[in-house]
């Protein structure tokens, strides 16, 4: 019998699964047949992005986690995400649980290690026009207030606070959880249900896959070179595309079994396995001097946060800014809609302000913990002697993968706190990935419960991307690949700006106007 004309499609079948796998697949073909013509596209489209849109994206983060804030104290805080009668499905820690492990997680624990010690190593523009040299015991406290930035409270922002409550605010009224209900309060309804609203949904599941691609890429790089340095093993291309496929296997069958399932149950294990290892860095470690320090830096970024968020562009920041801030907007503008939709799905029942609350304050300062504790200990070690650091002078980004290892294997029980780090990395990577998987699969689809094999298309379309990423370059000690990882996520995030800007305005018009209707303001 035929479908009738209001059935929905079949998930093979809808516009966005194509709008979105389309140019994904284009990109894996081109970069099979020509890879200096893939690397070609990536160094100059992230040169040109990072120019036109930089600027933008520094005022719209600052902006956006400002409007959250407001939101959140004002009596409109109190509006119940989900309906005034909805009931959280997680318990608090629970929830705090799988919002940790699965917005920000994957790049965060790589970055941890290298990113502070990058800073140390050569400090921001403003920091250095204040005085503070490079290597120095000055250049502990700005170091980490610039990684804080970057992983902090507007990151944190960006990803799931304003489009969250766009998000759950619609769907109280009806509309679907996808990213072309964010255009519902900004353009004719009509063209939000056709081909815009198609592009929508598509090119946001491009950027958030490419997204999950970059950190899939980089921890990839950082086992394959610890295993490398097994007596029975080489770090090679091929222990590289190993590791990927490995770790597609795991996040594929984690999203595959379903959000109360595979990747609650990841997310639970990461939080005790970070637990474990926070405690072993606070008591093997300089613990009293991380503490000092995570404070001393707290401080330190929010008072430097406008100056640090809102750094203008010229000959000297130019670079400094492509590299670090403008790529770390991109690559969380690109995750926002979908990772906002994620966010909406396991937070009804709770409250703007426990949004806004957990999301915008108790995530970033977990992640700010987190950075000072790894590489808060990488930089007491280096000025106390130890050799943490000539790598990432020598070899650059290069470095990077393998610092996390080179600051546990300083510390006492090194024997225990590299596997527990190394088991760490890898499932808070497949986490992110996993839920990546799932919501791109609700996208497309447009159901709450999308089918399996949609899930592990996406999956796999993650694990795939990665390998040919990897494979951009001369050499395994050749930064291209990393670069091209890099890249990609910046071009990616360029369809989803219009998006994720429309919620500066909606999310506090849809919030007000609700909790006036419920009588909250």
């Amino acid at each position: 019998m035929s479908q009738s004309p209001s059935s929905p499609r079949p998930w093979w079948r809808q516009p966005p699964l194509w709008v979105g796998a389309g140019p994904l697949l284009v990109f894996l073909v081109v970069s099979a047949i020509d890879l200096a013509l893939a690397k070609k596209f990536t160094d100059q489209g992230q040169t040109l992005i990072s120019t036109l849109l930089g600027g933008l994206w520094q005022w719209m983060v600052l902006l956006l986690f400002l409007i959250a804030l407001a939101i959140a104290v004002s009596p409109v805080g109190k509006l119940r995400l989900g309906g005034e009668n909805a009931k959280p499905s997680f318990k608090f820690f629970d929830w705090c649980a799988v919002l940790i492990c699965t917005l920000l997680a994957g790049g965060g624990v790589f970055w941890s290690a290298a990113e502070p010690l990058f800073h140390y190593l050569t400090p921001s523009p403003l920091f250095q026009a204040a005085g503070v040299e490079g290597k120095t015991a000055a250049a502990v406290d700005p170091a980490l207030a610039v990684s804080f930035l970057h992983w902090g409270f507007l990151a944190w922002a960006l990803v799931a606070t304003t489009t969250t409550i766009t998000f759950s605010i619609l769907e109280r009224r009806g509309e679907p959880l996808r990213p072309r209900t964010l255009l519902v309060t900004v353009l004719p309804r009509g063209w939000v249900d056709g081909p815009i609203g198609d592009l929508a949904d598509g090119l946001s599941v491009v950027a958030a896959i490419a997204g999950t691609v970059g950190p899939l890429g980089f921890l990839s790089l950082q086992l394959s070179d610890a295993a490398g340095k097994l007596p029975w093993l080489t770090n090679s291309a091929g222990l590289q595309s190993l590791v990927v496929v490995l770790l597609t296997a795991v996040f594929a069958t984690s999203t595959v079994s379903g959000i109360q399932k595979g990747i609650k149950w990841l997310s639970e294990l990461n939080v005790w396995l970070t637990i474990a290892l926070a405690a072993g860095l606070l008591l093997l470690g300089p613990g009293l001097w991380l503490i000092q320090h995570f404070f001393s830096a707290l401080l330190s970024n929010v008072v430097h946060l406008p100056q640090m968020a809102l750094l203008p562009r010229n000959a000297q920041t130019g670079e400094w800014l492509n590299w670090w801030t403008i790529f770390y907007w991109g690559w969380f503008l690109g995750y926002a809609p979908l990772m906002g939709l994620f966010t909406a799905g396991v937070s009804r029942g709770r409250s703007i302000r426990e949004l806004v609350l957990a999301v915008a304050i108790l995530c970033p300062l977990v992640t700010n913990l987190w950075f000072t504790l790894v590489g808060g200990t990488g930089m007491y070690l280096d000025l106390n002697g130890k050799d943490i650091t000539s790598a990432l002078e020598s070899d650059g980004i290069n470095a990077a993968a393998s610092t996390l290892l080179t600051i546990l294997s300083q510390l006492p029980l090194s024997g225990l706190l590299i596997p527990i780090g190394l088991l760490l990395v890898v499932l808070f990577m497949c986490t992110s990935a996993d839920s990546m998987s799932y919501a791109a699969a609700m996208v497309v689809s447009g159901r709450d419960e999308p089918p399996a094999p949609l899930r592990l298309f996406w999956a796999l379309m993650i694990g795939s991307l990665t390998l040919v990423l990897l494979r951009v370059g001369s050499s395994l000690t050749d930064p291209t690949s990393i670069n091209a990882l890099q890249a990609f996520i910046v071009i990616a995030a360029v369809p989803v700006t219009p998006l994720v800007l429309a919620t500066l305005w909606s999310a506090p018009r849809l919030a007000w106007k609700e909790a006036k209707r419920e009588g909250l303001s």
